[in-house]
């Protein structure tokens, strides 16, 4: 598995994101990392945010080592550029995002207009290992129902222009507007997946297939499922978390295509309204269980999914860590939940932009 994470490069006086990217990854776009340290740090849709992308793992100690690294070399450039690393997954103060100078983001931004200027957003999408596209799609088919507790324990996302949303992730609304984001209906097929994706860029509703925005999508750049629902974590730990659920997630799901079980019959919509409640309340309410269609609390949920992955993460020694990481969300809540305690203080939002930069880099 590997993860990759969007940042935000915030001023700390103004509070605001600024369009510091250029400077902080140098004449590359790319920032040159220590020897020995895997990975990449790059440029993203805007020049207020910058991407980590950390080498494949297959241990929990491994990958949060990496993403360390990461997250500190990232800093440490910001810091030397006179701006703050803030793993929000939107703005808590007002921003004016501009496009990185590449063609391909200045026609995003031509053909999507407002959808593409104001996506100022932050996510973390974990790539899982596959054996082969058949396997890939046959478990993008089967986990499409158990997505919505990642979203609820990595939202990180409550503010948006300067206000309070009422979400837990309003990042999850604002991606949502991508006319290919979202949750899919069940391919069968790679060729099926693969007729989707052309009928999708013929359309013009994506530029080319790093446009096809899936919940989960097939990499077009490695052999991995890639999930894309988390916000990015406010702290290098919720982000493991997520990676080791993906990983369960992806594992199990590709046992019951080899075992042929049959594939949930979760219409789209079903999952997008499983989306919206996670997104909305995270941790805080009641989430949709598609699988029975009842709502439940979230903490319910989040059992019933551990319970559904409990094989898978004893299997790789990953259940107590797991369990011990869920505990800890559970206990002192997503990023969401603590950017607003930040808030709930002083009501300022120099306090959220100073506990977001602070749990940034461990």
């Amino acid at each position: 598995m590997g993860v990759e994470e969007e940042f935000l490069l915030v001023d700390p006086r103004r509070l605001t994101a600024v369009a510091a990217a250029p400077r902080v990854l140098g004449p590359d776009g790319g920032l040159e990392l220590a020897a020995g340290l895997d990975g990449e740090v790059d440029a993203e849709l805007n020049r207020e945010q910058v991407e980590t992308g950390s080498a494949p793992h297959t241990s929990l100690e491994g990958l949060r080592s990496s993403l360390v690294a990461l997250r500190r070399a990232a800093a440490e450039a910001a810091r030397a550029e006179g701006v703050l690393l803030a793993a929000a997954a939107t703005s808590p103060a007002p921003t004016d995002p501009t496009p990185t100078p590449k063609g391909r983001y200045r026609r995003m931004h031509a053909e999507f207009g407002l959808t593409a200027r104001e996506q100022l957003t932050c996510g973390c999408h974990v790539h899982v290992g596959i054996d082969s596209p058949d396997e890939a799609v046959g478990a993008l088919d089967r986990l499409r129902p158990y997505l919505a507790p990642l979203v609820a324990l990595s939202a990180n996302s409550p503010f948006w222009h300067g206000e309070d949303t009422g979400y837990d992730s309003y990042r999850t609304q604002v991606w949502q507007r991508w006319p290919t984001a979202g949750p899919t209906g069940p391919f069968g097929s790679p060729a099926a997946y693969d007729q989707v994706v052309a009928d999708l860029v013929g359309s013009g509703a994506a530029l080319d297939e790093g446009m096809i925005y899936f919940d989960v999508r097939l990499s077009r750049r490695y052999p991995t499922l890639e999930l894309r629902v988390a916000d990015v974590c406010l702290s290098v730990d919720d982000a493991v978390l997520i990676a080791a659920l993906a990983r369960a997630l992806v594992t199990t799901a590709a046992r019951e295509w080899r075992a042929g079980r049959p594939v949930l019959a979760a219409r789209p919509e079903q999952l997008r309204a499983a989306s919206w409640r996670a997104a909305r309340h995270g941790l805080s309410g009641q989430l949709l269980d598609v699988s029975t269609t009842e709502l439940v609390p979230a903490r319910v949920l989040v059992d019933r999914l551990l319970e559904h992955l409990r094989p898978a993460l004893a299997e790789v020694g990953d259940l107590d860590a797991v369990t011990e990481l869920l505990d800890t969300v559970l206990t002192r809540g997503n990023g969401a939940a603590r950017q607003r305690r930040a808030y709930a203080e002083r009501h300022e939002l120099g306090d959220v932009v100073s506990l977001v930069a602070r749990e940034t880099v461990p």
